[in-house]
């Protein structure tokens, strides 16, 4: 399984004591269950589980087992006879798995032939743990690109129509020597001032919202302020983008013709 040894060794042929007898063998455990015992090194200490009475010959990194907003468990080891087999773990060189498969299935056939070989693969199994939280991500990604889409829109509109409200203030702007610049800033400012009262409403509820899904990851991110800096500088962006675009098609108009305008 590839998992990582922190000290001890492995199971090995070479001791005889590791297989699990009566009531006694050997146990690989976690680095929870060195936590929970309180020792520095839990290697030859004494241990009990599952009714066996043995030491611990080694210990295993901490790997996830469970679901990702669970937190790591201890988990001990110990090694058996096939009277407790229930499932075999066989690790396929990878290229040609249906050649593989068809390889396994054969020698199981010829051991045991009165149980039907039935498999699945241990990584589809482990997605699974991950998949809620997968689609969730995959939704949030969806529905906030529709709510810029949608707010882009809204403030696309409600500038287009400020521009034509406008016209004629434009033009007598214009008329009285205002710049582009001064008459573009005339008409973003309303819409900045909106932008900012959203953002001072929607950060500390994206905090609050964002702080209560992560607690139920045992193991999760930090938030950041700079990443909510960032969120708040993308979103003024996006909106003054929309809005300037209006702003300064409104700026080149005529001011003759503006003030034609009743």
């Amino acid at each position: 399984m590839k998992m990582e040894l922190v000290s001890g060794r492995d199971f090995s042929r070479e001791f005889v004591s590791d297989m699990a007898i009566d009531t006694t063998g050997n146990f690989l455990v976690n680095e929870e269950v060195v936590k929970i015992m309180g020792v520095d090194d839990a290697v030859g200490k004494s241990f009990r589980f599952m009714g066996l009475n043995g030491r611990i010959v080694g210990v295993l990194k901490n790997f996830h087992f469970k679901g990702a907003d669970q937190p790591i468990e201890p988990i001990a080891f110990a090694l058996t006879g096939p009277d407790y087999l229930n499932f075999m773990l066989v690790r396929l060189k990878p290229g040609n798995t249906q050649r593989g498969l068809n390889a396994l299935e054969k020698v199981w056939n010829s051991a045991i032939p009165e149980y039907p070989f039935e498999y699945f693969f241990i990584d589809e199994d482990y997605d699974n743990l991950f998949r809620a939280q997968l689609r969730l991500t995959r939704l949030l990604k969806y529905f906030t690109i529709l709510a810029v889409f949608i707010a882009c829109l809204g403030l696309y509109g409600l500038s287009a129509y400020s521009a034509a409200r406008r016209t004629n203030e434009i033009g007598i702007r214009k008329v009285m020597g205002a710049g582009t610049l001064t008459i573009l800033f005339s008409m973003v400012k309303e819409f900045l001032v909106l932008v900012l009262i959203s953002l001072v409403i929607a950060l500390p509820a994206g905090w609050i919202i964002v702080a209560n899904l992560l607690k139920q990851f045992a193991n999760r991110v930090e938030m950041n302020i700079f990443v909510f800096a960032g969120i708040a500088a993308g979103a003024l962006v996006v909106a003054l983008m929309t809005v300037i675009f209006q702003a300064y098609k409104a700026s080149l108009v005529n001011p003759s013709e503006a003030l034609k305008i009743e």
